[in-house]
């Protein structure tokens, strides 16, 4: 089509095909038990230990429950998003993703969407469910700022998803490096263990972790009003993430086009 109706066509295709591709994601996402583990019960956990010695304020509380539902969510998108071209190829689908009419980004981020939307969804569920059992004092002074930032969550998780996804592409050991990934963000991520409290030569770690701003920003969101600087610079490493991403991706398809293993697990 060369008509003036053909940008509008390829756009409304791009969009059904991010939002196939979300969906379908979402649906495979029902009873993986690794979903169950990081998000529903990881949460969970973390905040009984956080609270056991200590009845917090309202605003330490606060502080607490994001840093832990953000842990949580590092854990999703690790074994989640993170996995969704891994999964792609052990089932041998990788090459219908990436052969199709609509550009194969398009397909990455939709099922990141899908797989962080179902992840998130979780989380919050049991966050929710843990705060009430345990009658945390959580603090909601500014409840649109709030929801803004949950926005930006589900973008940023969605991009750091798709290039963690890429990543594992480059390598049959994608398991391996899922849990190598995992726990040294939880401890060095600046979310669960405030960053002044890292040495001083690893303080830079938490700087590169979107996650970690957000925390900031919902923090304070909830609490005495958000600044901006914290956003900003969350929005500034979730585009980073998203041409690095996207790049990567690309690269990584093209090399396994010249080797022929697109489906090969």
């Amino acid at each position: 089509m060369t008509g003036p109706s053909a940008p509008g066509e390829r756009l409304r295709g791009a969009a059904w095909t991010f939002c196939t591709a979300a969906r379908t994601e979402q649906r495979g996402m029902r009873g993986n038990p690794l979903l169950l583990v990081n998000a529903g019960f990881l949460p969970v956990v973390l905040l009984v230990i956080a609270v056991e010695t200590q009845r917090p304020s309202p605003s330490r509380a606060t502080e607490i429950v994001t840093s832990v539902m953000l842990t949580a969510l590092w854990g999703s998108t690790v074994w989640t998003s993170g996995g969704v071209l891994r999964r792609e190829r052990t089932y041998g689908t990788l090459a219908r993703c990436v052969c199709g009419v609509e550009s194969p980004t398009v397909v990455l981020f939709g099922k990141s969407l899908g797989a962080t939307l179902y992840g998130v969804g979780t989380i919050l569920a049991a966050t929710v469910v843990t705060v009430l059992a345990l009658r945390l004092p959580v603090a909601l002074a500014h409840p649109l700022w709030l929801l803004v930032g949950l926005v930006v969550v589900v973008v940023s998780a969605t991009t750091l998803g798709a290039l963690l996804s890429c990543l594992f592409l480059l390598t049959r050991n994608g398991l391996v490096w899922s849990g190598a990934l995992m726990y040294p963000v939880f401890v060095l991520g600046g979310l669960l263990i405030p960053q002044d409290f890292l040495p001083v030569w690893l303080r830079w770690v938490p700087q590169l972790l979107s996650l970690r701003w957000i925390n900031e920003f919902l923090s304070a969101a909830a609490g005495r009003g958000p600044t901006a600087t914290p956003l900003v610079v969350a929005v500034v490493l979730t585009a980073a993430y998203g041409v690095l991403a996207r790049h990567t991706y690309r690269w990584s398809i093209d090399k396994a086009r010249q080797r022929g293993s697109l489906d090969h697990a």
